[in-house]
């Protein structure tokens, strides 16, 4: 792959788990405790992007063919698989805390609104703290991917392509755009040679 692809794909990544981060951040917080079904999803979504980080690791050591680029990008999605871990890990003790609350909390103090409210905002708290680590690693997991894809894409052999193409843009015998380069001039064809006079008359 190009050091252009292999930017393009790490920016990809980190624009994911910017999408992630922007719904995380829209859920409900403490005191309230937030929808199951959603932090479910989230969990999810994440998990899949973190697979997928693998994935990209898993493919270029299996090849083994990739080049001084390719190296870049494998660190790159290396770096990110421990922090990813993390986030995961902090959704899934938020997930589990909701799960917590709505089956076994809720129903055991239904009818004491006291305890119940105690009760809530114990988990929100908890709830909380989980969103707020794990917003933190992943802004910081898609800044640090954001940055390696700005070095791949700054990387001699694509400056030096780009600088090669931009040299021949201002070749002079470079096309024009739409046109079709111009082939070699045609010499004019010899004018006719003179007839000498003596000749002219013997004919």
């Amino acid at each position: 792959m190009s050091s252009t692809t292999e930017a393009l794909a790490l920016y990809d990544t980190a624009n994911q788990i910017d999408r992630l981060n922007f719904h995380l951040r829209a859920l409900d917080r403490g005191p309230v405790v937030p929808s199951l079904s959603e932090v479910s999803l989230y969990v999810h979504t994440l998990a899949t992007i973190t697979l997928s980080v693998s994935d990209h690791v898993k493919h270029r050591l299996t090849d083994g063919r990739f080049a001084a680029d390719g190296k870049k990008a494998v660190e790159a999605y290396s770096a990110a698989l421990p922090p990813l871990g993390e986030a995961v890990t902090e959704l899934g003790r938020a997930q589990a805390e909701i799960a917590h609350f709505n089956f076994t909390t809720r129903p055991a103090h239904l009818n004491n609104s006291s305890v119940l409210k105690h009760s809530r905002l114990q988990a929100g708290e908890i709830i909380t703290g989980c969103f707020e680590a794990a917003d933190e690693i992943l802004k910081s997991v898609a800044d640090d991917l954001r940055t390696s894809a700005g070095r791949l894409a700054a990387s001699p052999a694509h400056a030096n392509a780009h600088a090669h193409a931009q040299a021949t843009a201002r070749s002079p015998h470079a096309s024009r755009a739409g046109q079709s380069a111009p082939g070699p001039a045609t010499p004019p064809s010899p004018a006719p040679s003179a007839v000498a006079p003596g000749t002219a008359k013997g004919r």
